[in-house]
């Protein structure tokens, strides 16, 4: 394919350039550092589509670090673990206080200081994020866990519709006690209403899938659209969205079936979404995340399929240059993996021309003791728990994987978060199992953000180079086996 064709036209991005290109500069200071002196770096998240959000690191030099990225519009990121919520906009300069002796008390000034101030109150004082929600297990009078039979969908409607009540109740407190500027108002209330939404959609979700029950009279997308505007980005939004992809595929019209079994099953669905709202803004995250899931899945031959479709339909910049970028880095990395495998698996060493030793990070040192303990073969690794549905399910797929590949040059690996009884037909077909103590399962978290969910994969080649990894790779994919036999036979 000629690669002249993905090229990101720009020149159909709405508004002036100059409104969406302002950078926004956080600065920063830290006092008591002897206290972590081995935290060499502070980082930001910058919420997006993917498993693991855009992140920005800066080093630390005498105390200070910085930042400048673009924002596109008023917008929450965060500074884990210092900060979990910072609103920043385009222009702001924003300086905050660090205490490594006091990580609770964090001071801002400068531009946006007025708005994080009185967020953070508003997050702390007015708004918990409490919501009610389906529960799937419970203790029974033995203290086991037993299967919960629900109470009707209409008792949890009713119910998360008052809590919402009572937090807009809340903020109309907080506006007229705290007089926040207009952005942050809009910012607060996208908060609340993302929320209540994500809330209801997974929990309805959940309802159906375990009750098998009709619920889709109790949300409709045209409820959710007046909160797709390009005035705020809250990053619940791109949750939002996401939720709303996935019910619009659950329930929708007649017209469902011929979008997803059509001979052309991806062109059929991005059309589906197109369709299912008269809201702009809404219809380009929609399709933002569908293309962003082909990408985060390592697709990227698919996304070049239908390069033209997206560069034409997504023209608000966050979405489009954020993609761009994602695509970016996708497809460098399907051209050298080794750089970033590289950087995965050495992520505790010093970099060029750095002088500190970094924390000794148990759970690489396990991981590349298991890509080192036998070379020349492919390993394929998978990180659950035995407690985890998803990885309960995908059990049955690694066996059948392990028979059918059994004699060629493949290991096969769990990665065990929990002290669970190993299976002993996995034992027996070769399956290795190792259960990670919590300095390993520390050490991996950062790197493979493994908290955002299981079960995890990762496929190593033969010459210890990570090829692929992700939730994606899962063994009852069929594109996974279709890779795994590509490395078996390189």
């Amino acid at each position: 394919m000629d690669e002249s064709a993905f090229v990101f036209e720009t020149s159909n991005i709405k508004g002036d350039e100059t409104d969406y290109s302002r950078p926004a500069v956080i600065t920063g200071h830290i006092s008591n550092r002897e206290v972590y002196p081995k935290t060499t770096d502070i980082s930001i998240l910058i919420p997006f589509y993917d498993r693991v959000s855009e992140k920005q690191t800066s080093a630390i030099y005498e105390d200070s670090f910085a930042f400048s990225f673009v924002p596109y519009a008023p917008r929450t990121i965060s500074m884990p673990p210092y900060i979990d919520h910072l609103v920043v906009c385009p222009g702001d300069s924003i300086h905050v206080e660090l205490d490594f002796a006091d990580l609770g008390e964090v001071a801002y000034s400068g531009k946006g200081a007025e708005n994080n101030e009185k967020f953070n109150d508003f997050l702390v004082r007015y708004y918990l994020r409490v919501w009610p929600g389906f529960s799937t297990w419970e203790l029974d009078s033995k203290g086991e866990p037993a299967f919960r039979k629900y109470e009707h969908a209409d008792v949890f409607v009713t119910t998360i519709r008052q809590t919402r009540e009572s937090y807009l109740a809340r903020l109309d407190e907080f506006i007229r006690e705290a007089r926040p500027s207009t952005e942050l108002i809009a910012i607060c209330r996208k908060e609340i209403e993302a929320d209540y939404y994500s809330q209801l959609i997974q929990s309805l979700l959940q309802y159906k899938s375990d009750q098998g029950e009709d619920v889709s009279d109790y949300f409709q997308v045209k409820d959710a659209e007046p909160l797709f505007s390009e005035d705020c980005i809250s990053s619940n939004l791109f949750t939002l969205s996401s939720n709303i992809a996935t019910w619009i595929f659950v329930f929708s019209s007649p017209d469902r079936e011929e979008a997803l079994h059509p001979s052309d099953v991806y062109a059929a669905q991005i059309d589906f979404l197109k369709r299912a709202t008269e809201n702009d803004m809404l219809r380009q995250m929609l399709i933002t995340h569908f293309y962003n899931q082909l990408l985060e899945a390592n697709l990227v031959d698919r996304f070049e399929e239908y390069f033209a479709d997206f560069n034409d339909n997504v023209t608000y910049p966050l979405l489009k240059l954020s993609t761009r970028d994602k695509y970016a880095f996708k497809k460098a990395w399907r051209e050298n993996p080794r750089a970033l495998s590289n950087a995965i698996l050495h992520a505790d060493k010093p970099r060029d021309g750095q002088t500190f030793v970094p924390k000794e990070n148990e759970g690489l040192k396990l991981l590349r003791s298991v890509i080192a303990r036998e070379e020349q073969k492919v390993v394929y690794i998978s990180i659950g728990a035995h407690w985890c549905p998803g990885s309960q399910q995908e059990q049955p797929f690694q066996k059948r994987l392990a028979a059918d590949e059994k004699g060629k040059p493949l290991r096969m690996v769990n990665f065990w978060l929990d002290n669970g009884a190993d299976d002993p037909e996995s034992v027996a077909l070769g399956i290795e199992n190792y259960h990670l103590t919590d300095a390993q399962r520390t050490g991996l978290d950062p790197i493979l953000h493994l908290g955002r969910g299981i079960p995890f994969y990762i496929l190593i080649d033969k010459e210890g180079v990570i090829v692929d990894f992700g939730e994606f790779l899962r063994p009852s994919v069929p594109e996974t086996r279709t890779k795994i036999e590509a490395y078996l036979e390189q």
